[in-house]
Order: structure tokens, then sequence, then C-alpha cells
């Protein structure tokens, strides 16, 4: 995969969600054994979150009073990068691969 914006991606890692937090791997490790956040195990053992999960994740984080402050304020700047539009220069390299 290219080096896009983080929040371009369509499937997340905890090590990317980590990124976007601002958190620890093992926080959101945490929150996927508490049931906040869905994923599925590769055969190697990653824990894969779709985008569509950590957008609705981000969503519920930014105004849950029981995570974090820090946390819930990187969760809704998170949340509002990734519902803009990405970049002229990142649009491009995509329409690029897509050829």
């Amino acid at each position: 995969m290219g080096k896009g914006r983080l929040e371009d991606r369509e499937k997340f890692t905890t090590g990317h969600l980590a990124q976007l937090l601002q958190s620890s791997r093992r926080t959101v490790s945490r929150y996927i054994e508490q049931g906040k956040l869905r994923a599925r195990k590769t055969v190697g053992g990653w824990q894969i979150v779709s985008r569509q999960e950590v957008l609705a994740f981000l969503w519920d984080a930014a105004y849950d009073r029981r995570i974090a402050p820090a946390i819930r304020v990187a969760a809704a700047a998170a949340y509002e990068r990734m519902n803009t539009s990405p970049t002229p220069r990142a649009a491009a390299g995509k329409r690029a691969r897509s050829l």
C-alpha cells in the first residue's frame, strides 16, 4: 500500500488506530476486547478493522465521557479528517493506481 494519508485507508490495524487516537496499540486492543470496536483476525494474528467500523467507533468515542479526554479529542479530530476529501495529490494518486 502507498504512503497516502492514514485517514484514506479502507482497513486499519491496531497500530494505525493507535496513531489516529494518539494512544497505544494496547489501548486499541483493549477497546476490541471490551467490544467497543469490532475487528477480525488475520491468519497471521493481526487485528484488522474496517473503515466503517473505525468511523462508527470514532464518532462514539468522541462523545463517550467514559473515555479519556485526550482520546476523545483525538477521536473527534480523526473523524473530521476521515470525512474531509483527500488532498488533490492523494486523489490523483488514487486515480492513477486504479487505472
